[in-house]
């Protein structure tokens, strides 16, 4: 008999015999891998209607160039989504409204997207800040012979104005075409302007790096025609007939709308002798012998302020004795310079 000789197969090759297998699989390949980057905002607090930038500090693909990555920025206000173009490193975005916004960068080399890293991507937009107000909220003005309004004065009075962000300028733009800057970092400040009549929003307009912020209105302004006369009355003393009670002139004086001001008195005494004018600035009576108004020292008029409780009182006056008729006229001045009635006054006979 015959022995037939058999080689022992390779093991492996025996194996694949077995399991039915007639070839060996190519080796499988690595995932590809999304493009990386890194971005940094120049600024986390902005006012509504400034911008912000995004820069790009750093890109990588594991085959593609740099210049053929695209970017996707979302600036998480709604507006529609930004495709930053190939090879821009930077872009920027103004925010219209308030609220705190999230960016976000995603990454494509065409293939694989990914997204990219944002530094402290939130970014709070607020209303630009201060208190827009006026030391008065209604002044009044009055009219010249014709009829027209003239210009009045209203002090405008913004407060805590140096927040954060801070602004580096501050403007008003009062609306008849002249602008006033405030104050350079200014918190607070107060800043005059003439108007006429009528209502009057002028607007506050902030800056900084970031730009300019959505202008603010101020509170309004109301200036109104003062077409009424203040009120002036004397404070009789104890002992009207007495002369020495009237040492010192007093009253009070009102007014509904622009508020009194001042009030304007003369003084006169006279008796068989003749009649005198008092001269308040040298504290001594004047003889009239004729003269006209324009020929008397100005200090025969005492000028006394109204204070804010609406009293006043004149500067002492001397030289007043038994035997003398006395006269005292006040007129209340208020502050846009209409006078009450001229006609009232008040005489005694000084009996004492």
């Amino acid at each position: 008999m015959k022995l037939v000789h058999r080689r022992t197969l390779p093991a492996l090759f025996a194996a694949a015999l077995t399991a039915g297998v007639v070839g060996v699989s190519a080796p499988a390949h690595a995932a590809e891998a999304a493009p990386t980057g890194t971005y940094t905002l120049d600024s986390n607090a902005i006012w509504a209607g400034q911008t912000v930038t995004v820069t790009e500090t750093a890109l990588d693909d594991d085959d593609v160039e740099n210049a053929a990555i695209s970017r996707v920025i979302s600036w998480g206000d709604g507006s529609p989504t930004t495709v930053a173009e190939a090879g821009s490193t930077s872009w920027t975005h103004t925010y219209a409204t308030t609220g705190t916004r999230t960016i976000g960068v995603v990454l494509s080399d065409g293939t694989v997207s990914g997204p990219g890293t944002v530094t402290s991507p939130t970014i709070a937009v607020t209303t630009a800040p201060g208190t827009l107000s006026w030391q008065k909220s209604k002044v009044f003005t009055t009219t010249d012979s014709a009829g027209t309004p003239y210009l009045t004065e209203a002090i405008f009075t913004p407060k805590d104005l140096a927040t954060t962000p801070v602004a580096t300028h501050v403007w008003t733009e009062w609306g008849d075409k002249e602008i006033s800057l405030l104050k350079e970092q200014a918190s607070s400040t107060t800043v005059p302007h003439w108007f006429g009549e009528g209502v009057f929003r002028p607007q506050v307009r902030y800056e900084n790096a970031q730009g300019n912020a959505t202008p603010r209105v101020a509170s309004p302004l109301t200036v109104e025609v003062d077409k009424g006369k203040p009120n002036v009355s004397l404070k009789l003393p104890a002992g009207p007939g007495k002369a020495s009670s009237w040492s010192t002139v007093r009253g009070s004086a009102s007014d509904s709308q622009s508020g009194p001001d001042v009030v304007s008195l003369i003084a006169y005494k006279w008796n068989a002798g003749g009649d005198y004018i008092y001269n308040f600035g040298t504290k001594k009576w004047i003889k009239l012998v004729g003269q006209t108004w324009a020929q008397l020292p100005a200090s025969v008029e005492n000028i006394a302020p109204v204070a804010a409780n609406g009293t006043w009182a004149s500067k002492p006056i001397a030289g007043l004795a038994k035997g003398w008729h006395f006269e005292v006229w006040p007129v209340a001045i208020d502050k846009v310079g209409n006078f009450s009635s001229t006609e009232y006054y008040f005489p005694v006979y000084l009996s004492s």
